[in-house]
């Protein structure tokens, strides 16, 4: 049986272990997002979009 002081260690290391991961989840292959100012400009008399792309942006 785990004594409290080994359970609330435990506990610590689960949840660093658990905001590593949530970072790395959410960050994970930001780097082709189409940041502001990327974006290129529809010509005026094209339709929008029915389906934009959203590939390679981030949360």
């Amino acid at each position: 049986m785990l004594s409290p002081d080994q359970i609330v260690e435990m506990s610590e290391a689960i949840a660093v272990l658990l905001g590593i991961g949530i970072t790395w989840a959410v960050y994970q292959g930001s780097e082709h997002a189409e940041l502001p100012g990327e974006a290129l400009t529809p010509p005026p008399g094209e339709a929008d979009d029915a389906r934009p792309d959203t590939r390679g942006r981030t949360l």
